[in-house]
């Protein structure tokens, strides 16, 4: 499952994070590295909770982040129970994603892949490492960040297109499509 995979990748990125680097800058402007740690563990908690329920049955503070400084320790947990949950799911039942609405089981586990493999980059790209994206997932993500609407208002869930030129890598493709720009650094070395 690609969702498995992107979520080795991102554990793998995730167990690099030291505690000290959680108020590192992210490409997610308006996320430290430890807030976007918070929400990585907000979402999989959601996902997992919303793919197992019916639309409606979970509160829907369930997808609010908590607090930067334990979602360290908070991480592999809530990367078990999504994994879990989506190993069970019924790929045709309705899961209500957020403010985005009720789609098919299938459908919020690729958006959900999407979301797991940018940060993945996001992650590693925080604490100084290079681009940690097998090439095999960033071109199987293509075809879903393709569908994300390109018209992004500020506050969306990806920030505007990239530009990429169309004879580099997928996984700069992909970058672009979830509003990454490949070269983006903050400066951090990791060693």
């Amino acid at each position: 499952m690609l969702d498995e995979a992107a979520a080795a990748v991102c554990l793998a990125v995730v167990g690099q994070v030291r505690p000290d680097q959680l108020d590192l800058p992210t490409p997610c402007t308006q996320w430290s590295l430890g807030e976007l740690l918070a929400h990585q563990v907000a979402e999989n908690r959601g996902f997992a909770a919303n793919v197992i329920n019916p639309p409606g049955a979970v509160n829907p503070e369930i997808w609010q982040p908590g607090r930067p400084e334990t979602a360290l320790e908070d991480f592999a947990e809530s990367v078990n129970l999504v994994t879990g949950a989506f190993r069970i799911a019924d790929l045709e039942a309705p899961v209500e994603v957020r403010e985005f609405g009720v789609f098919p089981a299938r459908v919020a586990i690729a958006m959900h892949f999407v979301d797991y493999l940018a940060h993945s980059w996001d992650i590693a790209r925080a604490i100084g490492l290079a681009d940690p994206m097998p090439p095999r997932l960033a071109e199987a993500a293509i075809q879903y960040a393709a569908l994300i609407p390109a018209d992004r208002p500020d506050g969306s869930a990806f920030a505007p297109v990239v530009a990429i030129a169309e004879d580099t890598s997928a996984n700069d493709k992909f970058l672009g499509l979830t509003g990454r720009d490949p070269g983006w650094t903050s400066g951090e070395v990791n060693s």
